[in-house]
């Protein structure tokens, strides 16, 4: 199984998803800020992220833009926002997929043991 990053400001929502990658077998990392999520893929090579797009300190897009140029360039970044209309305007070109909040389980776990 990968490495699997989860950023999200709502600790409870990061902390529930990285017990769903623990127990489907991924080593998982938490972080709840933007400035964290960056330090982390700059000094881990990450298989996938999913990243919450609306962060307090920091724009969620220019945390992939600095992920996608650190070791964990290649990973499947999976942007997370609960602004469905963000979808239609072209604002999550930069990610390799997307998730609108709340998300489901089933949702969750397609993205986990997707190849």
């Amino acid at each position: 199984m990968g490495k699997v990053l989860f950023v999200d400001d709502h600790r409870d929502t990061a902390d529930m998803l990285a017990n769903i990658a623990l127990e489907l077998g991924h080593c998982v990392s938490v972080a709840y800020d933007g400035a964290s999520a960056s330090r982390m893929a700059s000094q881990e090579v990450f298989d996938l992220v999913f990243l919450d797009i609306s962060l307090p300190d920091v724009d969620g897009r220019d945390v992939c833009s600095q992920i996608r140029c650190g070791l964990s360039r290649h990973a499947r970044i999976v942007a997370v926002t609960g602004r469905a209309e963000i979808r239609t305007n072209g604002e999550l070109s930069a990610f390799d997929d997307w998730l609108i909040k709340p998300i489901s389980m089933h949702q969750i776990e397609h993205l986990l043991t997707a190849p």
